[in-house]
């Protein structure tokens, strides 16, 4: 009896396509995979994803609420080769000196550590101006050897409230690849 060759043939390409996809950072499940940088996060759906714009390697930006919605919440995360091998509180001591200096009326509201995929993270919540709105930030960064990831959360600060639980389940959903 003759084999049919078809299955093999298309399977064989998707396979490909498959291992490509995850490769190169496309979704899986509502998963942003990215290998090459070292890590995954879940995104809501409906959400966009861009790849490598304004120096970050991934942002997610909700769906506009309404005609009148003046900002639309979002994430960000960074993966970045760092110079010299450092801890996670010197990567956030070189960081965030240059964030207070950029941000307009900069307010610190609090700090602390977070596990995430069983690492420390150190996370900051913190607001300032941009234009004519106020904006709050909820950022978690670490340093894995050489690496450090920063995930930045923002909202506008009279609708983070109604994002914080959402932010904070999307940064546990973070994975190391």
């Amino acid at each position: 009896m003759k084999r049919n060759a078809f299955p093999c043939a298309v399977l064989i390409p998707l396979l490909c396509l498959g291992a490509f996809c995850a490769r190169c950072g496309k979704s899986e499940r509502d998963r942003y995979v990215n290998r090459d940088k070292g890590f995954s996060i879940r995104v809501p759906s409906g959400w966009d994803i861009e790849e490598k714009k304004m120096n970050t390697d991934l942002i997610a930006v909700s769906p506009a609420e309404s005609l009148e919605d003046t900002f639309r919440e979002n994430f960000n995360v960074l993966e970045e080769i760092l110079p010299k091998r450092m801890t996670t509180d010197e990567y956030y001591l070189k960081g965030m000196p240059l964030f207070k200096e950029f941000a307009k009326e900069f307010v610190q509201h609090e700090s602390g550590k977070e596990n995430i995929d069983g690492a420390a993270f150190r996370f900051d919540l913190v607001s300032h101006q941009m234009g004519p709105l106020r904006i709050k930030v909820l950022q978690y960064l670490y340093v894995k050897d050489k690496k450090g990831y920063l995930i930045t959360f923002s909202a506008a600060e009279d609708k983070y409230g109604l994002y914080e639980a959402m932010f904070k389940e999307i940064a546990k959903g973070f994975r190391f690849e």
